[in-house]
């Protein structure tokens, strides 16, 4: 049986790409592909990594996992859609790199299970809009920490996602992985499916009803906090609604940027050195990229 894992990064529509795939269930069940319910993957991969970090895990805790992945279904390739195996949203960079503890997380668990049995899956996003979008999730568990002080915990300048990537592979490179980028992924989301499960034929695949998750614009992010400054609580369902009412009304925007915080000026280099980062990465060994085609313009 074999494994299949997306481990990252957070915030770069995996909710969406579960969608299409619970979409298309009974089609993957038809191929011997099976995807276990979020939760169910939560706690069986949770006690994995237990395991692995106690340094007590074994080819008993690989059976574990696959067995409770698969729920006793039959079943050639079981796919896992678990972005925390890269580290915590609240804390995405230290020390100029991203995911410190990630990279080994996803080795461990890829040895674990068996390196041939396992295919490792990832999405990049820019760095300029991955740390504001990360920090729409961290303003409604710790409204009292900044954006500064979160985004900053890191010069942005040094977050490369290729030197991730090469931490994952090991120093000969030898672990293959399956990269694409959140900003294409609205075109390509039936190649990337396709890549994920293993579907024979990708345009047998029928999207989910709805668009993707809304998000919060940066400066709807800090006018939260500053809100929750004032009025705070710790209620989850009230936070949430108090969210979506800030995304509602202060809707991301592309290049989005908050001045003397976030600057424009920031932003566009950011998005510079990402765009040199991802022409790296196509060219990494051992490296599979699913990229948006860029077709010549019409004469």
């Amino acid at each position: 049986m074999e494994l299949r894992i997306l481990y990252g990064a957070h915030q770069t529509a995996q909710e969406q790409l579960r969608a299409h795939l619970d979409r298309n269930s009974d089609l993957l069940a038809e191929q011997g592909i099976f995807m276990p319910a979020a939760d169910i993957a939560e706690v069986a991969v949770n006690a994995a990594i237990k395991a692995l970090r106690k340094g007590n895990a074994d080819e008993t805790t690989a059976a574990t996992l696959m067995a409770e992945l698969s729920g006793g279904l039959a079943c050639k390739r079981l796919l896992v859609i678990r972005p925390a195996i890269s580290g915590s949203w609240m804390r995405p960079t230290k020390e100029g790199i991203l995911y410190p503890r990630g990279s080994s997380t996803a080795v461990q668990l890829t040895r674990l299970v068996g390196v041939e049995k396992v295919q490792l899956y990832f999405a990049t996003r820019n760095p300029a809009s991955f740390l504001p979008a990360c920090y729409n999730l961290v303003v409604q568990a710790d409204p009292k920490q900044s954006f500064q002080d979160f985004a900053y915990q890191s010069d942005p300048f040094d977050l490369r996602w290729s030197e991730y990537l090469h931490r994952v592979q090991g120093k000969e490179s030898e672990l293959p992985v399956t990269v694409w980028s959140y900003e294409d992924f609205p075109y390509i989301w039936r190649s990337v499916a396709q890549a994920f499960s293993g579907v024979a034929n990708k345009e047998d695949l029928v999207a989910a009803e709805g668009n993707a998750q809304p998000e919060m614009s940066l400066k709807g992010a800090m006018l939260m906090q500053a809100y929750l400054a004032e009025h705070p609580t710790s209620e989850e369902s009230k936070l949430r609604k108090l969210a979506q009412k800030f995304e509602e009304k202060f809707p991301v925007k592309p290049g989005g940027s908050v001045p003397d915080v976030w600057p424009a000026e920031l932003v566009e280099a950011l998005s510079n050195a990402y765009d040199d980062d991802t022409y790296y990465i196509d060219r990494m060994e051992n490296i599979r990229t699913i990229r948006r085609p860029v077709y010549p313009e019409m004469l």
